[in-house]
C-alpha cells in the first residue's frame, strides 16, 4: 500500500450526551519526526466526520486511526443479518435503524429487540452470554499488545461497544458521500486504498504505548507521553496539559507514523495481514496487530 503523507489518531466514544464531549481526542502530525498537534476543541462525533472531510479537500494522502471496532465477529455478523454477510452489510443495517439519531448515535440499534440480546447492557454479565473475540482481538492480546474489550459490553467505564456502533455509522455516511477519495481498511482491499484520499483503520492505542515498553496504565504524566514519543521515533509534546484521551490520541498518530515508515509505501506485512480475505472484511483489523 502507498505511504501517506499525514497520520490522524482519534480517540474515540460512543454516548449519547454531552454531544460535545472531551472524550473525543484528535492529534495529527505529517512524515518525519515532528511532535503530532494536538487539535484543541471540543469534539463531537458529527464535528469529527466533519474535520475528516475537510481533509479530503487538503489534498494530503492522509491515515486515520480511529478507536474503534468497525466490525463484529464473523459468527455474531452472520447470526444478526445472515451468512455470507460482511461489515459493509452490517454499517448498512445499523444505520437503517439509526438514521433518526443524530451525532452518529447508534442507539436504536442495540435497543432493537431483534438486536438486544446480543449486547450486555446492565447487572451482572450472565454466565450463559458469550462475547466471541474477533481473530484480531485475540492476536493482539497474544502478542502482549493487550486484550482489547469486547464490542458486545455495553456497560462500565471500559465498554467499547457504543463506540464501534458509532464508528460504523462514521465509516458508513463517509463511504456513501465519498466512494472513491475515502477506504476503511481492511474492509477496502489495498488497491482502493492506493487510490483514496484517506484512509480509516481500527486502532488500539494500547497497542503503540506497549510497543514502547510501557504497560496498561493511563498515561496522563507528560515525561512518560514524551518517553513513548521518543521509542516512537517522535519529538517531545510541548504543551503540559493534557488528559488521557488526549495522550491516546497523540501516541496513536505517533505510532500510526511509526508503524509506516519513511519509505514510499507501508510494510507489505502492515497492509496484508496474517487472515483470508472473507475474515478480514467480516471482522476488521487492528492496524499494526500482527506486525512485529
Amino acid at each position: 500500500m502507498r505511504n501517506f503523507d499525514c497520520f490522524v489518531g482519534i480517540d474515540w466514544t460512543g454516548a449519547k450526551s454531552p454531544v460535545k464531549t472531551k472524550s473525543i481526542a484528535v492529534a495529527q502530525c505529517e512524515r518525519g519526526r515532528i511532535s503530532p498537534q494536538l487539535i484543541r476543541k471540543s469534539w463531537s462525533r458529527q464535528s469529527v466526520g466533519d474535520y475528516i472531510e475537510t481533509i479530503i479537500e487538503n489534498g494530503k494522502r492522509t491515515l486515520i486511526g480511529i478507536d474503534c471496532n468497525f466490525g463484529y465477529a464473523q459468527s455474531i455478523i452472520e447470526k444478526q443479518i445472515g451468512h455470507g454477510k460482511k461489515a459493509f452489510d452490517l454499517w448498512q443495517c445499523v444505520e437503517k435503524y439509526c438514521a433518526n439519531d443524530t451525532n452518529f448515535f447508534a442507539g436504536s440499534f442495540w435497543d432493537h429487540p431483534e438486536y438486544t440480546s446480543y449486547f450486555w447492557q446492565q447487572g451482572k454479565k450472565p454466565e450463559y452470554f458469550l462475547m466471541p473475540k474477533r481473530f484480531t482481538e485475540m492476536l493482539c492480546g497474544e502478542s502482549g499488545y493487550g486484550w482489547p474489550e469486547s464490542p458486545f459490553k455495553l456497560i462500565g467505564a471500559k465498554q467499547v461497544g457504543k463506540g464501534g456502533l458509532a464508528g460504523m455509522r462514521l465509516a458508513h455516511y463517509l463511504k456513501e458521500k465519498h466512494p472513491t477519495d475515502v477506504a476503511i481498511w481492511p474492509f477496502d482491499d489495498n488497491e482502493k486504498c492506493n487510490k483514496a484520499m484517506v484512509v480509516i483503520t481500527e486502532i488500539y492505542p494500547r497497542q503503540f504505548i506497549r510497543r514502547a515498553g510501557y504497560g496498561s496504565q493511563k498515561i496522563r504524566n507528560h515525561d512518560d507521553l514524551n518517553s513513548i514519543l521518543l521509542a516512537l521515533k517522535a519529538e517531545k509534546f510541548k504543551a503540559h496539559y493534557h488528559s488521557d484521551h488526549d495522550t491516546d490520541a497523540i501516541i496513536a498518530a505517533a505510532g500510526l507514523r511509526f508503524l509506516c515508515g519513511d519509505l514510499e509505501s507501508i510494510p507489505k506485512p502492515l497492509s496484508n495481514p496474517h487472515a483470508n480475505r472473507v475474515l478480514l472484511q467480516a471482522e476488521g483489523w487492528i492496524f499494526g496487530v500482527g506486525y512485529q
